[in-house]
């Protein structure tokens, strides 16, 4: 008998420089995917590898043993991932090799849109720092990106999220990208913030409870004021509360001469992440 093909699949990037074993995005995916039934491939690049020597670097023989240590780690963190892959019992594999044709943008994006769902940290760590990989990416890849602060424990189970609710294309989006991913999802929390636009919609709370009822999920809406706080603030202080494994959002934005202007919910997550978030635009 052979066994059941694995049809989730995670991308988790994690370059050199903010990769950690312990806590953040590295050390969440393993047991994110392994929660989810999942294989993970870790894009694990060291985007220093062109960087300038460092100022201690006084001679051409110290930089470029600079360069092997920097490539010597990498290959340490793309092995330390393996185990903790190893020991949550998750297929992994990792890349580390940047095709430069296609820019760190655009190489990240194309491994992206053929898994499931990725993996980020928002740390500002440069200018190729993760927050701004996570904006630029939730808009490029058409998947679902799951940022996780930096102080994330290891530890994921999945089985209730909180998706904050408006009834508009992006909010359905990661809803439906969250049902599809999390296999023993049990619980549900719509949570709509009151005062901060109008939602039209023919359904009414219980039609959207029987609707996710009718997925053998337990469901219930819940109406909060922002109280003066941010929304971003606002959904995440929601989610914390209800003891969340997810929070779930659309990533809302658009172009205007070729600049992305991001919604205030989607800026202020990306900006101080509190828990895993999934966005989905």
């Amino acid at each position: 008998m052979t066994e059941p093909r694995q049809i989730r699949s995670v991308a988790l990037y994690a370059p050199l420089g903010s990769f950690s074993a312990d806590h953040g995005p590295a050390a969440f995916a393993p047991a994110f995917c392994r929660a989810i039934k999942a294989s993970l491939t870790g894009l694990l690049f060291n985007i220093e590898a062109n960087s300038p020597p460092s100022q201690h670097a006084r001679s051409l023989a110290e930089a470029e043993q600079e360069s092997r240590d920097r490539d010597a780690a990498n290959a340490a963190n793309a092995d330390r991932l393996a185990q903790l892959c190893t020991a949550q019992g998750v297929t992994a594999r990792t890349v580390t090799t940047i095709d430069h044709s296609r820019g760190l943008i655009g190489c990240v994006a194309d491994h992206a849109r053929v898994h499931d769902a990725l993996v980020i940290g928002s740390v500002r760590n440069g200018i190729l720092g993760d927050r701004m990989m996570a904006e630029n990416l939730l808009f490029e890849t058409g998947r679902p990106v799951i940022v996780v602060p930096a102080a994330q424990a290891p530890e994921f189970t999945g089985s209730r999220i909180v998706a904050g609710w408006d009834n508009t294309r992006t909010s359905a989006r990661a809803l439906g990208d969250a049902l599809s991913l999390l296999p023993d999802l049990a619980e549900v929390v719509l949570v709509t913030m009151g005062d901060e636009k109008a939602i039209h919609s023919s359904l009414d709370d219980a039609g959207l409870v029987a609707a996710l009822s009718a997925r053998g999920l337990s469901a219930r809406v819940e109406h909060r004021a922002l109280g003066g706080r941010k929304i971003g603030d606002a959904l995440q202080d929601a989610a914390i509360e209800l003891d969340a494994d997810l929070l779930v959002m659309g990533g809302c934005g658009h172009s205007r001469l070729r600049d992305f202007f991001l919604g205030g919910a989607t800026m202020g997550v990306l900006d101080a992440p509190r828990l895993p978030i999934l966005l989905s635009h």
